[in-house]
C-alpha cells in the first residue's frame, strides 16, 4: 500500500497543541493568582499603593472572581484544543499510523492519504474511496443512532488523555462531501468520486458496540475485513481508480507529502 503523509502539517498541528496547552496552563495560573490577590492585598502595610489603588480595590471587592472565572473557562478551552491536537498529531501512534498498520498487507493499488488532501484521512483502492474519521476512545463505547455514548467519569469530563467523542458520523459525512466535491471540481471520474464516510475507532482498549448507525462505524481491527468485503461486493474499475488516484497523488505532492 502507498501511504502519503504530510509531515509538515502534522508537525505544525502538534506545535499548535503544545502552545495551546501551555497557554491554557499559564492562564489558569493567572486565575489562581487573582483568587489569592485579596488576601495578599490585605497583608500590605496601610497606605500601600495596592491597597489604595483602583485596581486593588476592584480586586478586593470582587474583581478577582471575574478574572478567576474567565481564566478558568479560557484555560479549559485552550487545554481542550491543545489536548486534541497533541493526541492527534503528536502522541504515537497517531490515528493515521493506527489505520496504516491496520491495512498492512494491502498491495500498491491501495492508497492512504494522511493530512495530504482535502480530507484529513482518505483511502482509495479497488474497494472504494473513503473519507475516514477516527476517534481515540477507550473502555465501553456505544454508537447508537450516530451518537457516541459512554459512562460518565471525571477523567472523560476533563478529557485528560482522551479526546472528546463529538459527532464522528456527522464529521465523516462532512469530510466525504468535501473530498467528493473537490474531486468533481478537479474533473475526476464521476463514479468513484462519490466518497463514502467511514468512522474508525483506533484505541485497542475500545469495546465498541454499534446500533442503528447510518454510516459504517468500525474498530480498527475490523477495517481490513470490512474493505475486503466491500471489494467482493463492488470493485472499482481500474480506469476509474486511476483517475481518482492521479488527482489525489498530485494534491498530496503539491502539499509536500511524502510516500512512506
Amino acid at each position: 500500500m502507498q501511504i502519503y503523509v504530510n509531515s509538515k502539517r502534522i508537525a505544525s498541528r502538534a506545535k499548535v497543541g503544545r502552545r495551546a496547552s501551555l497557554a491554557g496552563l499559564l492562564i489558569l495560573g493567572l486565575g489562581m493568582l487573582a483568587s489569592l490577590s485579596p488576601g495578599y492585598i490585605a497583608t500590605r502595610p496601610e497606605g500601600h499603593w495596592l491597597s489604595t489603588s483602583a485596581l486593588g480595590q476592584w480586586l478586593v471587592f470582587g474583581g478577582w472572581l471575574y478574572i478567576s472565572m474567565t481564566a478558568l473557562l479560557l484555560g479549559f478551552f485552550l487545554g481542550q484544543i491543545g489536548n486534541a491536537n497533541m493526541r492527534r498529531f503528536q502522541k504515537s501512534p497517531r490515528p493515521d499510523e493506527v489505520v496504516a498498520r491496520a491495512l498492512k498487507g494491502f498491495d500498491d493499488r491501495n492508497h492512504l492519504y494522511a493530512f495530504a488532501t482535502p480530507g484529513d484521512l482518505v483511502f482509495a483502492g479497488p474497494a472504494g474511496l473513503y473519507a475516514i474519521v477516527t476517534r481515540d476512545l477507550e473502555g465501553e463505547v456505544k454508537v447508537i443512532n450516530d451518537r457516541v455514548k459512554q459512562s460518565f467519569t471525571w477523567r472523560r469530563f476533563f478529557a485528560f488523555g482522551q479526546e472528546t467523542p463529538g459527532l464522528p458520523v456527522a464529521d465523516a459525512e462532512a469530510a466525504a462531501q468535501k473530498v467528493s466535491a473537490w474531486l468533481h471540481k478537479q474533473g475526476a471520474t464521476a463514479e468513484p468520486a462519490a466518497v463514502q464516510p467511514l468512522v474508525v475507532f483506533t484505541n485497542d482498549k475500545a469495546q465498541l458496540e454499534v446500533q442503528n448507525a447510518s454510516q459504517p462505524v468500525l474498530h480498527q481491527k475490523q477495517l481490513k475485513a470490512f474493505l475486503r468485503e466491500q471489494l467482493r461486493a463492488a470493485r472499482v474499475s481500474k480506469s476509474d481508480l486511476t483517475s481518482v488516484v492521479e488527482h489525489l497523488d498530485a494534491e498530496a505532492q503539491r502539499q509536500g507529502a511524502q510516500v512512506i
